[in-house]
Parts: structure tokens; C-alpha cells; sequence
């Protein structure tokens, strides 16, 4: 961070400087393997063929070529000196070239790596000035004199297998016996070669950068369109969108999305968070690594918030009193770190002196700088409203959970199913039980009425059921499942009420609504007022004329969900609304406090979708940023420390030792500048935007289901206030807690009149946590190193092992002289006896005597051919001596 600029608009994004570490560790694995899987065996066969003879060729005729085998001089195996005159033999070198080039260039490479390595690991994320300063000559380099020795090895590979081609592979006009390019080392060869041909595409690369800065720029085709951001943000998106679809085949919908306006509002919301004017240089390497710190960061702030609740509760747990609403404690912003802290990792107290189950929690006081700590109450078994709401919305999530696949399933054949887009019973057989849900397990007293199945930018998947347990007709809106619906999730900008609260009857002016829920909430609408499905449920004679109404919905399906019991309560007062972790910008304040009266939110533990508000991706993105500016080693560093586990009681100590203190932050970078800019920009815009933003928040009353032990094991679950969500959570279960299935067995294994027992248990065990902490950091942690002993040492003897066997099975291969023995040859069955020989394991070496006249007598001297040959097909041992059958045709040479 930011981004290395090579030359003019080359530069290295979506890799910043120190990311160059990280790929200069991939090539050099490449490389390796290059070696070790395409190299090295090829220069082993070559040694083999050269050491063995199999690469020579007689009068430029190479073994594969019918000539070769049939060249009769004598039908000796061994020739003499007389045949030799007339014959001559080479080697085939041009593998041999590619070999050596090719082992130059490794080593070059990985020279190359090894110094990108050592110099993207100077200075910090943000400080580039002399890691850029050694990385722009290293990049130069490789772009335009390393990758030369490449583009010789493609070229020259290229060029000798044309040529071999061409020439019918040196057979003249005959046809080849056997075709060198069928053997398995001609495919080493080959893709040797492509890989070469793969790093050439960084010349490609830097073209095309050109070609498009040039296409960009004002002399060409200028950028009429592209100066409005918001336009290019929205097509940018819709592209995105439209190929998502095309790769899952449209299974995940996507066929509605035209592009025509319908992202103009999350462009505008993408724009207007990441500022018009100024850019801030992030890769994505900084969104991980920033991300992953912030993420620890949050959690030393919960580690000190339950430290400071620990005291609190002590104290007041000590304390006879007689103060009915419990403890409130008013704190500096200093103190708690500027931000609100975790409500659920504040665990839990008990209130001896009230007989109840409460929780402390954490929530910025409104217009002030301060913080304070409140108790909330635990649901009570002697509240029957606390008893009826957790009851109610344990029987109906499972509504809200079967509307996304079970219920389809279950109509899928039926007739009354029309082109998979909707089901409806007549009016007259409300009565039948053949509508019931008995495929569905847990639903068999249920009975459907009407479902849509249709999907679309406003059309939604909802279904009308007959709940006979609950005497309740159950409105079910699906939540996010198709492309569609997360474009819907995008449009997230405020939306007036007045024409809705005009044509619904109720107050509406002054009130906002998330536009997207809106929008599917008023399709809902009117796709029930004009099948007038519950005005004939409802209607006089009908079997649930007295039956209760009641609406619920999961994610995006719970927002709609909401905004639909908004307009349709003025008909139905005794509407109830359960929206199971809904959005967190679904209504301004106001109308927040209004629908407490009938609608009832679930949110469970660090869900991050009831946390997703603009009001706290601002301050998470801030913060971010912020974070970034601190960072005060290398990347690569930190890439280790955020990986490995942190005990809790090291975590203050492990943050101290990658950040610095905030005024301590370095102020002379080009990335903190712009870190200025930003921050100045982006308070002219809040300025300016005061007095028409509005902020959104979880309508009606909030439930929120606490993980004590962090494992799923036990929940408790307290009246929250929308304040207490007023952050994101980053943690490992922030998407997982979001999923709808675990919500039916955690809500129906809730028992109230349990939870009094388990509270004290958990109150006892919170203030003794910090010591249990303590005790589980005395467990060793070692981490697994391939290739090491228990003491992570490297195992040498082994390596020595290896490496003795690899230098002694050369020598092997390469000997010719290991034995001595001597030759008989046998012709049409007749015997005579030859020079002796020097045999190894793969070949032999011919040996003859010196003197001009032959070999006489017993002191004679003998001198070898210096060709180690390989044996021939009809080679065998006998005894002492070597039989050999047949006339061979292998030629052998000084």
C-alpha cells in the first residue's frame, strides 16, 4: 500500500509494494517445481541417453530411422578400428542446449526472487518510500532483461521442433520406426516450453495496460460516461451481477436484473462511501490484514469492557440495596476506547436483592461523549409478555424458514401449482385437508392458502398459511436468496413514507424506510389487495374468520416483513409482526418507537446483518483506515502474527507490538495525506448532508439471543435497545450467526423457567473467568513443520542420506568400468574370441588392443573405445562369459 508505480500508468494493483513478497515467493515455488518436476528429470534422461550412447547417431542417422538398424558392418557388436573409419558417429545436443539454458535461468529467478523478498520486506504498509526505491529497478529488470532468457528457451524450443518436423526427423524419406514426440519426455519437453511461453504474458500485460490508458485517455475516445462515477459504479455493479447469473445458469436467479436504474441507488450509496474526489490507495491485501487486526482490536476492547463489568458486578453483587432499576455507571469516551464494545461478551450478573436475571451492557449516552453502563433484563418466566414472546416466535420461525425451499418443494408438482409461479386454494376448499403441510415435518397442522413464487427486482416469494396450533393466519416472506434480492439489499438509501402512510392510513410523513424493502413491500401489497386472498380468509363464514394475523420473515424477508405489518395494521389492530434478524436499517427512529407495539426482532449473538447500518460501515471503514495509518511493521510480518492464536491474556501485549500509539503515527507518508484529505472531504459532506440524512435502525422491540459460553451451548436472551447495535462485530461467527436453521432449535430450547438456575452458574463462573484464562495459557501450543523433528530442527542425517544415494546413483549410471570380463561373439554358430570388455549396470565398454597387430600373447595391451554403450536386446549372462545372439546392430566409436 499503496500500489507500485513502475512507469507512467504501469503500475503493480492490485498488489501494493510489500505484496510483491508474497508473489516473489510464489515464483520462486514455481520455479522450484520447475525444477524439480520439468528440469531435472529432463537432464537425467540426457545424462542417461549420453552416458548410455542412446543419443548418437551414425552418419547423421538417429536411432529411429530404419537406416540405423539396418547398417551391416560385419554384424559385429563391437567394431574395429577398420570399421570405425568409415563411420561417423554424434551426439544429439539440442536438448542438451535447452537444459543448460534453462538451469541458468532457475537460478537467475530465484536470485531474483530472493532480492524482491529482502526488499519488499523494508518498511511498513504505509511507509514506501525506500522499499519502492529497491523495487522499481528489481521489477525493470526482470520485465526486460530476465525475461529474455525465457523468450530465448520458447523461441530455440520452438525453432528445433520445427525443424526435426520439417526434416521428417533426420529419416530422409523413410517413416520414422518410432516417433521421438510419442515419448513421455518429449511432453516434459513441451511443457517445459509453455511454461517458458506463460511468462512471457507479462510483456502482453504491459501492452495492454498502454493500449487502455491510451483508450482512456482525453485524445482517444475521451470519458464522457465515465465522469460520473454514480453511472459507472451502477454499471460496473449490474456487469458484475448479470455474469454471476450466467455462471450459475440462472439457478440463482438474475434474469430481472437489466440494469436500468435499479443500482443507481447502491452506486450512490458505494460513492458516497468511499468519498467522489479523493481515492484512498487500498489493495486487497490491506483489507485483510486491516480487517483481521481490527477484528483482534475489537476483542482486547471486550476483554477490558468484561474486566471493568467484572468489578462492577462484584460490587454490586456485594452491595445490599435497594435500587430497583439496577447499576448505571456514566464513563469517559477515553476510557472505553471510542467505541461501544460487544454486548454479549459482558456475560452475565445477578440481581440477589430483585430475584432476576439481568446483563450489563454497554451503549453511548445520545448527543454525548460519554458511555454508560446499563443492566437489561433477562426474559422472565413471571412476565407474560416476556413468556408470550419468546413462545410466539419459537412456534412461527420455523415459517419463516421453510419459505425458502421446503414449501416450493412441497407444491412443486401439485395442479394447483400454475407454471411454478404461484398456488392458490379456492376460497371454497379452505375446508379440505388436502392442503396440508404433511411433507414438512413439524407442519402438519398447517395448511397452505396461497404462495408466489415469482422473483424480480419487486415481486418477492411470500406464502399465506394456516396455522390451526396457533389459531393464526401466517404471512411468510422469504429473505435473501437470488441475485435479485441482493440487489434490493443494495438500495439501502432512506425513502420517504408520506404516500404510503396517504394510502395505508397512517402517519407516514417524516418517516423513511429502506427504499429496496420498500419497494417489495408495497408489491406485496398490492398483489394481496387485488387477489383479496385476506379479505376472504377473514371473511364471515369463513373457518378463520377469528383467527389472529401474523407476519414474519428471516434477513431481507423480515424487512419486508416489517414495512408490510406497517401498512396493512389499520385493518388488522390485532397484526403481530416476528422478524427474525432483520436488516439494520429498516426504519428512522421514530417509526422504530411506533412499531414496538407489534413487532418483535430477533438478534442472535454477532450477527453483522441487524449491524449493517451506514451510520456504523462509516465508522467501521474510518476506524479501518485509521488502523492502517498505525501499522508498524512489514507485512509479511503481520501476515504471521494475525494467523497465529492469541490468548487473551497476550492479546494487549501482541496489538502493542504491530501498532503504534495514534500520536505516534507517522504523518509524512503519501497514504497519510490522503487519509487527511479524505477525513476533510468526508466532513464536508456529513455538514452538508445533516440536515436531509437520516439514520435507519431494527424496527420494533429487539430480542437479543446472548452466546454465554461462546459455543452455542447456552443463550440467553434480553431486551436490547437498537443503541447496543451500533457497531459490526467482526469475529469468526458474524456470517454464521445469520443463518436461519439454528435460530428454530435455539428459540425451542429456551426454557424461562431454567434460565434463573443457569444465570447464577454463569454469573459465578464470569467472575472467576479471568483466573481460568490464566490457566489454559499454561498449555503449550507448538505448531506442525513438514519436514522437522519434535524440536523443529531440521532432520540433517536424513537429507545426508538422500543426497549420499542421489551423487552415488550418477556415478552408477555413469560407470562403464565396474567389471571385467571376457567376450566371446558368435556368429551364424560360430564362436571367437574377442577383446574383453568393461561392463557397468546400464552399458559396456569394448576394449582392443593397442599394437597394430593384433592381440598376441599374453601381455597384451588393451585400451577402451571411450563410448559407454548400452547392452543390446539379445544380451545375457552366462557363467563368466557373455553370449550374444543374433547379429546387433548398436556401433561403437573412439
Amino acid at each position: 500500500m499503496p500500489s507500485l508505480t513502475i512507469l507512467g500508468s504501469l503500475n503493480t494493483r492490485p498488489f501494493a509494494g510489500d505484496d510483491l513478497q508474497i508473489l516473489s515467493l510464489v515464483q520462486g515455488f514455481f520455479r522450484i517445481l520447475q525444477l524439480c518436476c520439468l528440469v531435472i528429470p529432463l537432464a537425467a534422461n540426457y545424462y542417461f541417453d549420453y552416458s548410455s550412447g542412446r543419443n548418437l547417431t551414425i552418419n547423421g542417422i538417429p536411432p529411429w530411422c530404419p537406416a540405423y538398424h539396418d547398417k551391416d558392418v560385419g554384424g559385429y557388436l563391437i567394431l574395429t578400428i577398420e570399421d570405425r573409419e568409415n563411420t561417423k558417429i554424434e551426439r544429439i545436443d539440442n536438448t542438451g542446449i535447452i537444459i543448460i539454458l534453462s538451469f541458468f535461468s532457475v537460478f537467475i529467478d530465484l536470485a531474483w526472487a530472493g532480492a524482491v523478498w529482502s526488499a519488499a520486506s523494508v518498511g511498513t504498509p504505509t511507509e514506501t518510500t525506500t522499499r519502492d526505491g529497491y523495487l522499481r529497478p528489481l521489477l525493470w529488470s526482470k520485465i526486460f532483461i530476465i525475461n529474455l532468457f525465457p523468450a530465448i528457451l520458447f523461441s530455440y524450443g520452438i525453432y528445433a521442433v520445427d525443424a526435426q518436423r520439417r526434416n521428417n526427423y533426420g529419416c530422409g524419406d523413410e517413416e520414422p520406426i518410432y516417433y521421438p514426440d510419442d515419448s513421455v519426455w518429449f511432453l516434459f519437453y513441451s511443457i517445459l516450453i509453455v511454461s517458458y511461453a506463460f511468462e512471457l504474458l507479462i510483456w502482453a500485460a504491459v501492452l495492454v495496460n498502454k493500449i487502455v490508458a491510451f483508450l482512456r485517455g482525453p485524445c482517444f475516445f475521451g470519458r464522457s460516461s465515465a465522469r460520473d462515477k454514480v453511472h459507472r459504479y451502477e454499471i460496473l455493479v449490474g456487469n458484475f451481477l448479470r455474469c454471476l447469473s450466467l455462471c450459475y445458469c440462472f439457478k440463482k436467479g438474475g434474469k430481472n436484473i437489466k440494469n436500468r436504474g435499479e443500482l443507481r441507488d447502491a452506486a450512490y450509496a458505494l460513492t458516497d462511501y468511499v468519498n467522489n474526489d479523493t481515492k484512498m490507495d487500498i489493495v486487497f491485501s490491506d483489507l485483510y490484514v486491516g480487517l483481521k487486526l481490527l477484528a483482534r482490536i475489537q476483542k482486547e476492547r471486550r476483554l477490558d469492557a468484561m474486566k471493568h463489568i467484572a468489578s462492577i458486578a462484584a460490587s454490586f453483587m456485594s452491595e445490599e440495596g435497594d435500587n430497583d432499576e439496577g447499576a448505571e455507571h456514566v464513563m469517559n469516551r477515553e476510557s472505553f476506547l471510542k467505541s461501544t464494545l460487544n454486548k454479549c461478551s459482558l456475560r452475565v450478573m445477578h440481581s440477589t436483592r430483585n430475584m432476576r436475571s439481568s446483563v450489563l451492557t454497554i451503549q453511548s449516552k445520545p448527543l454525548s461523549e460519554e458511555y454508560e453502563v446499563i443492566e437489561r433484563a433477562i426474559l422472565s418466566n413471571d412476565n407474560d409478555n416476556d413468556r408470550r414472546a419468546l413462545a410466539d416466535g419459537a412456534h412461527f420461525v420455523p415459517h419463516s424458514v421453510h419459505i425458502y425451499h421446503k414449501i416450493g418443494h412441497a407444491v412443486h408438482d401439485h395442479p394447483l401449482c400454475v407454471h411454478n409461479a404461484t398456488f392458490a386454494i379456492p376460497i371454497d376448499s379452505l375446508n379440505d385437508d388436502r392442503f396440508y403441510l404433511k411433507s414438512i415435518h413439524g407442519q402438519e397442522s398447517t395448511k397452505l392458502i396461497f404462495a408466489s413464487f415469482l422473483i424480480g427486482i419487486h415481486a418477492t416469494v411470500y406464502a399465506i398459511l394456516a396455522d390451526e396450533v396457533a389459531k393464526a393466519i401466517v404471512i411468510s416472506v422469504r429473505g435473501t436468496l437470488s441475485l435479485e434480492d441482493v440487489v434490493v439489499d443494495l438500495q439501502c438509501l432512506p425513502q420517504e413514507l408520506s404516500e404510503v402512510g396517504r394510502k395505508c392510513d397512517f402517519e407516514g410523513s417524516g418517516h423513511y424506510c429502506h427504499s429496496g424493502i420498500l419497494s417489495r413491500g408495497k408489491w406485496m401489497y398490492e398483489d394481496i389487495r387485488k387477489r383479496r386472498i385476506l379479505h376472504e380468509v377473514f371473511s364471515r363464514g369463513s373457518p378463520y374468520e377469528n383467527y389472529d394475523l401474523v407476519i414474519v420473515g428471516h434477513s431481507l424477508g423480515a424487512g419486508c416483513a416489517c414495512i408490510l405489518a406497517t401498512m396493512i395494521r389499520h385493518k388488522y389492530p390485532r397484526l403481530r409482526c416476528f422478524a427474525f434478524e432483520p436488516p439494520g436499517c429498516v426504519y428512522d427512529e421514530a417509526l422504530c418507537n411506533f412499531s414496538e407495539s407489534f413487532i418483535t426482532s430477533f438478534v442472535r449473538h454477532d450477527d453483522i446483518v441487524p449491524r449493517l447500518a451506514p451510520a456504523n460501515a462509516d465508522a467501521l471503514r474510518d476506524e479501518f483506515f485509521e488502523l492502517l495509518a498505525r501499522v508498524k511493521i512489514p507485512k509479511f510480518k503481520l501476515f504471521r502474527d494475525i494467523r497465529d492464536i492469541v490468548n487473551d491474556d497476550d492479546l494487549s501485549r501482541r496489538n502493542l507490538a504491530v501498532l503504534r500509539a495514534t500520536e505516534s503515527t507517522p504523518r509524512d507518508t503519501q497514504y497519510y495525506q490522503q487519509l487527511l484529505t479524505f477525513r476533510n472531504e468526508r466532513t464536508e459532506k456529513d455538514i452538508s448532508n445533516r440536515s436531509t440524512s437520516t439514520k435507519l435502525y431494527i424496527p420494533g422491540k429487539i430480542i437479543h439471543l446472548c452466546d454465554v459460553n461462546g459455543d452455542g451451548s447456552f443463550y440467553i436472551p434480553y431486551w436490547a435497545t437498537r443503541c447496543e447495535f451500533n457497531e459490526i462485530i467482526l469475529s469468526e461467527r458474524m456470517i454464521s450467526d445469520h443463518s436461519a436453521s439454528p435460530l428454530v432449535d435455539i428459540l425451542k430450547n429456551i426454557r424461562l423457567d431454567e434460565l434463573y438456575d443457569s444465570t447464577k452458574n454463569h454469573s459465578m463462573k464470569f467472575q472467576n473467568q479471568f483466573e481460568l484464562i490464566q490457566d489454559d495459557n499454561s498449555h503449550d501450543q507448538r505448531r506442525v513443520v513438514c519436514f522437522s523433528t519434535r524440536q523443529c530442527g531440521r532432520n540433517f542425517v536424513l537429507s545426508s542420506i538422500v543426497t549420499i544415494a542421489i551423487l552415488l546413483s550418477f556415478l552408477v549410471n555413469n560407470g562403464c568400468e565396474f567389471f571385467y570380463r571376457e567376450a566371446v561373439v558368435s556368429r551364424n554358430g560360430e564362436k571367437r574370441n574377442d577383446p574383453s570388455t568393461r561392463i557397468g549396470f546400464y552399458g559396456y565398454e569394448p576394449l582392443r588392443c593397442a599394437a597394430e597387430g593384433g592381440c598376441k600373447g599374453n601381455n597384451t595391451v588393451l585400451e577402451g573405445a571411450r563410448v559407454c554403450a548400452p547392452f543390446p536386446p539379445a544380451f545375457e549372462a552366462d557363467g563368466k562369459f557373455f553370449n550374444l545372439f543374433g547379429s546387433s546392430r548398436s556401433m561403437l566409436t573412439n
